[in-house]
């Protein structure tokens, strides 16, 4: 996808072939046949004339100011395109349409919130997906503010229990399911969006609203990205050091400031093995590399290459985005400050177990926070009415709905002669409430 024309219309389109000529450098007066009669031409009136040095020097001058004259054309035409594309990135660029659903609400019939929607607000989901098993490894939420110039992003943990049927409840599995399913005609899932439905399933069940827009990011692509910016200066911490031929993943990066390539980069993205804090250790790296390349990118005030870096999003990843949309953001995202600049980690236990599994049990109060402060586009609050959400604590299961998706039996490896195997599942009441309702009670 070309932003200002096709390839063909590019700076090689006078490269082709003319009346059978595939040769020929061009299709001017001097290409290379006709120069060479020119040349044998005016070599022929010279020799038959006497020279006049007056006349001579007039012709330099006259020259000189021919080239001078080639030149300035040249820069105002220059400068003429660079004005036209200012207008068109300034003027032209087209804004993403908002997600106009509301805020979710668990009523019968749901009626939405749908009043309110904060101007020049835009939410995106960006999901990257593992080569192997298909999983959202890195789920992040970003909301840009164009009005107050500022930009959050939330990552919620690929461990994150969630409230759906399967046997592995986990955030990352949201997408993996609705893919698998999708394509199995006996299952509710058979010819659904696998995006939308991870949409729905976990991202509309944690923020209570939809997203505007979204895109899955394709590892490979990501390379390229980068690789067409230039790289990234980065600061590499030791032990990057790890070899898993499963994944095909070698990573063998020396400590030390440098200027990371694309494998670098999306080698450093996935990496975890190493930390101690395992995925969470992993969401702190990928926060501070997207914040080395967005400081990187608007110390510049330019990001390098950008139309190709949208052509190659928009021909290798799986995005709701146009070509329009995208410069949009970017020309939006350069009149950030880097201090505007904030990215989160959903709040939780991040030492949680089920049956044998790590999970990661999602503190909601916290959570719904962080949603209105970070990211909701809309007035209205989210609250546990608008949310699906399950968490774990004090050996029972704890849900905003009520309902436990497929009961407590349907985790994998489930064992009812476990602790866990009798565990009951409450609704889940907020502590903020409790607290007000506490208050109340004792101003009565």
């Amino acid at each position: 996808m070309q932003l200002f024309g096709g390839k063909k219309s590019g700076r090689h389109a006078g490269s082709g072939s003319n009346n059978g000529n595939s040769n020929r450098r061009g299709t001017g007066k001097y290409d290379e046949y006709n120069y060479a009669d020119y040349a044998a031409a005016e070599h022929s009136t010279k020799s038959s004339q006497p020279v006049n040095k007056a006349q001579g020097g007039g012709k330099k001058q006259k020259k000189k100011g021919k080239a001078g004259k080639v030149i300035l054309i040249i820069l105002l035409c220059l400068v003429v395109l660079l004005a036209a594309a200012y207008v068109y990135v300034e003027y032209f660029t087209d804004a993403p349409d908002s997600n106009k659903d509301g805020i979710n609400n668990s009523d019968e019939p749901p009626v939405n919130t749908v009043d309110g929607r904060k101007p020049g607000v835009y939410t995106v989901l960006v999901a990257g997906v593992d080569v192997v098993s298909n999983n959202t490894d890195t789920i992040m939420i970003g909301r840009l503010d164009t009005v107050n110039h500022t930009l959050n992003v939330v990552s919620i943990p690929r461990d994150t229990l969630t409230n759906i049927k399967h046997e592995v409840k986990k955030a990352n599995s949201a997408y993996h399911y609705a893919e698998y399913y999708s394509k199995v005609e006996s299952s509710s899932y058979y010819g659904c969006d696998p995006i939308e439905k991870m949409r729905e399933e976990l991202i509309e069940s944690f923020l209570g609203f939809d997203v505007d827009g979204y895109i899955l990011v394709n590892m490979e692509a990501a390379e390229k990205v980068v690789d067409a910016i230039g790289g990234v200066k980065f600061d590499v911490p030791p032990g990057m050091d790890y070899d898993d031929p499963t994944q095909e993943l070698h990573i063998h990066i020396p400590e030390g400031q440098q200027t990371l390539n694309g494998e670098q980069f999306v080698q450093l993205m996935r990496f975890r093995s190493g930390y101690a804090g395992g995925d969470i250790q992993r969401i702190d790296m990928q926060h501070e590399l997207l914040m080395a390349v967005a400081s990187q990118m608007i110390s510049l005030k330019n990001i390098p290459n950008l139309s190709e870096v949208i052509n190659i999003v928009s021909d290798n990843m799986q995005t709701s985005l146009s070509a329009e949309n995208m410069l949009y953001y970017a020309k939006e995202f350069l009149k950030l400050d880097s201090e505007n600049i904030k990215f989160y980690t959903m709040p939780g236990d991040t030492g949680g177990n089920v049956f044998g599994s790590s999970y990661v049990f999602c503190d909601i109060d916290a959570w719904l926070k962080m949603v209105n402060d970070c990211l909701n586009p809309w007035e209205a609050q989210v609250t546990t009415q608008n949310v699906n959400i399950v968490t774990y604590k004090n050996g029972n299961f704890y849900s905003t709905t009520g309902e436990l998706a497929g009961g407590v039996s349907s985790f994998l490896n489930y064992s009812p002669s476990s602790a866990m195997g009798s565990a009951n599942v409450y609704t889940y009441e907020s502590d903020t409430s409790q607290s007000n309702s506490d208050s109340e009670d004792d101003s009565e």
